[in-house]
C-alpha cells in the first residue's frame, strides 16, 4: 500500500500540472490590414478589439486553447486620411455589420512558441474558416500572439473599394496582421 501511494505521488510529480485559465485581451494591441491600389500601397490601424479566452498553460508554454473570441469595431479601422476611411467603411458595410467577429474553432498543434490553428473570420455579414499560424510568449501574467495572413476582399462579397469615380482601385488582396495581448483575468 505504502509503494503504491509513493509511486502515484512520483507519477503526479513528473507529470506536471496542467491549468486553464481565463483571459482578456489586453488595451496593448495591434491589428493590420494592408492593401494596394493603382496609386500606392495603404494600410488601416487598430487597437480597438475586445476578446477572451480559455487557454491551459504549464509553465510557460500553451498546451491547450478551449476557446477564443475577438470583436473589432469596423469603424475603428483607421488609415489616417478620412475619405479612404470613408470607403473602406461603406464597402465593408460597416453600418450594416458595425463588428468584424473572430472564432478560434480547432488548434491543430502546438508547439512552444507556435500554433497552427482554424478560426472563423465574419466580415460585412460573410463567414470563412482560415488557417492561422501564431507565434506565441507566454509571460508572467500575459500571452502575446502575433502573425498573419492573406485574405481578399471577394471572398467576403466585398467590392474592393474606389475613388474618384473608379479611377482609383483598390486590389482584391489583403494581408491582416497583429500583435495581441492576452492578460490574465484575477
Amino acid at each position: 500500500m505504502k509503494c503504491t501511494f509513493l509511486l502515484a505521488l512520483f507519477i503526479v510529480a513528473c507529470v506536471g500540472t496542467v491549468a486553464q485559465h481565463s483571459f482578456t485581451l489586453s488595451t496593448n494591441q495591434e491589428l493590420k490590414v494592408k492593401g494596394t491600389s493603382t496609386i500606392h500601397d495603404w494600410k488601416m490601424v487598430s487597437g480597438k478589439a475586445k476578446g477572451n479566452a480559455e487557454i491551459e498553460l504549464k509553465g510557460n508554454k500553451i498546451t491547450g486553447i478551449n476557446s477564443m473570441v475577438i470583436n473589432l469595431p469596423a469603424f475603428s479601422l483607421k488609415s489616417g486620411k478620412g475619405g479612404m476611411d470613408n470607403n473602406a467603411y461603406e464597402a465593408l458595410l460597416a453600418k450594416q455589420y458595425p463588428q468584424i467577429f473572430f472564432e478560434l474553432t480547432e488548434v491543430e498543434t502546438i508547439t512552444d512558441q507556435m500554433i497552427k490553428a482554424e478560426g472563423r473570420i465574419t466580415i460585412a455579414g460573410t463567414t470563412r474558416v482560415i488557417p492561422l499560424q501564431v507565434n506565441y510568449k507566454v509571460s508572467e501574467r500575459t500571452i502575446l500572439f502575433s502573425g498573419g495572413f492573406p485574405i481578399t476582399f471577394t471572398q467576403y462579397k466585398i467590392d474592393p473599394p474606389k475613388a474618384l469615380l473608379g479611377t482609383i482601385k483598390t486590389g482584391d488582396e489583403l494581408q491582416i496582421s497583429f500583435e495581441t495581448t492576452f492578460k490574465l483575468i484575477n
